[in-house]
């Protein structure tokens, strides 16, 4: 039990000395999840994210977004409602610059509901964007992210940096 009291003191140590050296950061976004259905509109998503960004480039990403406008989809009874969350976690690469490119890849879990039945997946999810450094604290980033294979999420995220 000592061992792992000193192990975990050690890990804070190490990751707050490093803390002081990268750039954490907080932001909303906003986008299209673009479903490749035939008959189905697609939802506009609003979400959550926060990260940081090691002076490599090399980051870690957090994203949570829920449908704000649900989609629809012709159905047997009629129109029905499509919603969709997700949650996922990024490994992330940023270029240098204040014009920059962005790329993550990580793990996602999803929530489909169409007409109040639902279904959930996880899997693997690939984005890819630009990024615009307006000033010592603030980036706008517009980006795709493939979500399954039939679903892309176009967004556009406006971080904090602190």
């Amino acid at each position: 039990m000592h061992n792992l009291a000193k192990g975990a003191a050690t890990l804070a140590l190490a990751f707050s000395a490093g803390a002081s050296a990268q750039d954490t950061y907080w932001g909303g976004t906003i986008g299209l999840m673009d479903i490749d259905m035939r008959n189905a509109d697609s939802p506009v998503n609003l979400g959550l994210r926060g990260g940081l960004t090691l002076p490599s480039g090399w980051g870690f990403e957090a994203e949570y977004t829920n449908s704000l406008i649900s989609g629809e989809a012709d159905a047997f009874s009629g129109d029905a409602d499509v919603d969709i969350q997700t949650l996922a976690g990024y490994g992330t690469y940023r270029s240098y610059g204040n014009i920059y490119f962005k790329g993550r890849l990580g793990l996602l879990y999803e929530d489909v509901d169409v007409g109040g039945f639902s279904e959930d997946d996880t899997g693997v999810s690939l984005g890819g964007g630009v990024g615009f450094d307006f000033g010592p604290n603030t980036n706008v980033e517009l980006e795709y992210t493939m979500i399954e294979e039939d679903v892309g999420f176009w967004s556009g995220t406006m971080t904090l940096n602190f």
